[in-house]
């Protein structure tokens, strides 16, 4: 990415930011996923317009300014990779899985985190830490030279070390900009090698039905001795827990 576009990926994390604070200051016990949604986007989105003003353009055939919800990863339905949002009511108990973006003249970021309704169980604790891990693994392997494949394979090699294979769905992340989700992907199959000013989301997860789904993603860019975080929303469950 060139630094014109990095600049366009910083200020679409700024704004997806905003929009996750107000998502999870907004959820609450009794009320739905879908009036806080409306809420949290509404109200990021005035603020960036009165921030940016009548220049901005989304470029989006999606959205247009930032937007914050759950797509239904709500309580049992929290262990589906990608669910379908039910208009949940939130109860106590639930684990969330939410996603925040802003489309800035047709460039992305993800902002993904886990959160729950009151404390969350020592089990689900276990497997939010696992979650963190995994995600610190896949941080650590990238660097300039380092392939795709290697990325995922290091993330990988965490599960079947602790025996979390059964609970893995999806690869470790895939690039973004112009496209939500675009290649090169973080997958065994790639074989790309990463360069200094590449941009992926990293969010490998964990779904045990019983438990939840725990999944993290942020969005990364490439430098050239390793990474920086472009997201900056907090990673630990006791800065994610919604009062009941």
């Amino acid at each position: 990415k060139s630094a014109a576009e990095l600049a366009l990926i910083r200020e679409s994390c700024k704004w997806a930011h905003l929009a996750h604070m107000l998502l999870q200051r907004y959820t609450a016990v009794g009320k739905t996923e879908t009036e806080v949604s409306l809420q949290a986007g509404q109200e990021a989105t005035l603020a960036m317009m009165d921030t940016i003003g009548p220049l901005y353009r989304a470029q989006s055939m999606w959205s247009s300014g930032p937007s914050a919800g759950y797509r239904g990863q709500i309580g049992r339905n929290a262990a589906i990779p990608h669910a379908l949002a039910n208009n949940v009511t939130f109860q106590p108990g639930d684990v969330l899985v939410t996603g925040a973006g802003c489309p800035m003249w047709g460039y992305n970021s993800e902002l993904e985190r886990t959160m729950f309704v009151g404390e969350p169980s020592k089990d689900q604790q276990v497997m939010f830490q696992h979650m963190k891990a995994a995600q610190e693994v896949a941080f650590w392997a990238m660097k300039p030279g380092v392939k795709c494949s290697e990325v995922d394979q290091a993330v990988r090699e965490y599960y079947q070390k602790y025996d979390l294979m059964p609970y893995w769905k999806h690869h470790t992340g895939h690039a973004i900009g112009l496209r939500y989700h675009e290649g090169p992907f973080l997958d065994t199959g790639d074989d790309t090698a990463l360069e200094e000013g590449m941009v992926f989301t990293v969010e490998p997860g964990f779904y045990k039905p019983e438990l939840g789904g725990f999944r993290h993603s942020d969005t990364v860019l490439i430098t050239s001795d390793g990474i920086e975080l472009m997201t900056y929303y907090p990673r630990n469950w006791e800065q994610l827990v919604i009062p009941v």
